[in-house]
């Protein structure tokens, strides 16, 4: 039970309660387990046939009296099975957040409470605050119940125990994908909080949402030409490290142009982080998560910089309880 002498955690609690009885969101939730997991079976089937294989060819050798080092053991690397459940997570994750956090702003709205909720000793930042506090709790309980699954299932049916130092990397990329919702939470709380009618902050919400996850990194994409050659351009032409950045260096306005446009996506951030720490883009690939982490430091100030904005500016705007109960 939460401490009823602190208004933040009561109304978290009161959030919590409330989003969990309405179902909505734990349905969309249960839509992306679904479709994460679907991506995630038809690779850890295929991970399981190369695991079988292995073993079977081991148990012939010391079946005939023979070394089983005759044949190299291979290196598995479960996580890199997680590349379709991790897209599924960018875009339906982004809308969960979305949808949590115009919930928070229009129930209130829709029963005009909140003119009543700031008459009682209960401060503007204390409200925002537990709201917040409550959609955090429930869009990390959620995302943590999805890659407990995944990793699971990434054993089960893959047949490659995950190691202590998998674990410890869906732990990080589990936080990375909270703190990434909690951006579009914190989008969608806002819009409809401040918007004049409720169904114009869906429209701004998702139209933010349909910018950042889904055109701006496909604009990226597309842009890049070693993305249209399968295993790339410049390894196709066998152009060498030199070469390729010679070649960069020649269009680095367009290069800086097609990064520019890839940067302002949080969802590019977030892909980046998570690729390069489940090892799933293969320069990082069987990489130690140390330097990994150092490397893509950037990319952690980026997503936490823009939390860091839509705080602020949600916490130093004046909330009006009068207008905003009207409909």
């Amino acid at each position: 039970m939460a401490d009823h002498t602190n208004p933040i955690l009561v109304i978290a609690e009161k959030e919590i309660g409330d989003t969990w009885r309405d179902r909505f969101v734990l349905i969309v939730t249960l839509f992306l387990v679904t479709a994460a997991m679907t991506a995630l079976v038809v690779g850890a089937i295929a991970l399981k046939t190369d695991v079988t294989t292995y073993n079977a060819a081991r148990a012939a050798l010391l079946a005939l009296g023979k070394s089983a080092a005759v044949i190299a053991k291979p290196e598995f690397y479960p996580l890199k099975l997680l590349r379709g459940f991790v897209e599924h997570v960018e875009i339906i994750g982004a809308v969960i957040g979305i949808l949590i956090g115009y919930r928070a702003a229009a129930n209130e709205r829709g029963r005009q409470t909140l003119a009543l909720i700031m008459t009682r000793p209960v401060g503007r930042i204390q409200f925002l605050l537990g709201k917040i506090a409550g959609a955090l709790a429930l869009i990390f309980i959620g995302l943590t119940g999805t890659f407990l699954l995944a990793g699971a299932s990434v054993s089960l049916l893959g047949g490659v125990v995950l190691s202590l130092n998998d674990v410890l990397r869906l732990i990080i990329v589990d936080l990375l994908a909270t703190a990434y919702a909690l951006i579009f939470f914190l989008i969608g709380f806002m819009a409809a909080l401040w918007a004049k009618k409720l169904p114009n902050a869906l429209l701004v919400a998702f139209t933010v949402w349909l910018t950042v996850v889904l055109i701006a990194p496909q604009i990226g994409d597309t842009m890049d030409p070693d993305n249209q050659v399968a295993g790339g351009v410049f390894a196709q032409l066998h152009v060498t490290k030199a070469q390729e950045h010679a070649i960069l260096a020649s269009f680095s306005t367009y290069e800086t142009l097609r990064n520019g446009i890839e940067i302002i996506s949080p969802t590019k951030h977030f892909e980046r982080l998570t690729f390069a720490i489940l090892g799933i883009k293969n320069i990082y690939t069987g990489k130690a998560l140390s330097p990994i982490l150092i490397e893509k430091t950037g990319d952690i100030i980026w997503l936490i910089s823009v939390i860091g904005v839509l705080l602020l500016v949600l916490l130093s705007r004046p909330l009006d309880p009068n207008r905003l109960s009207k409909e």
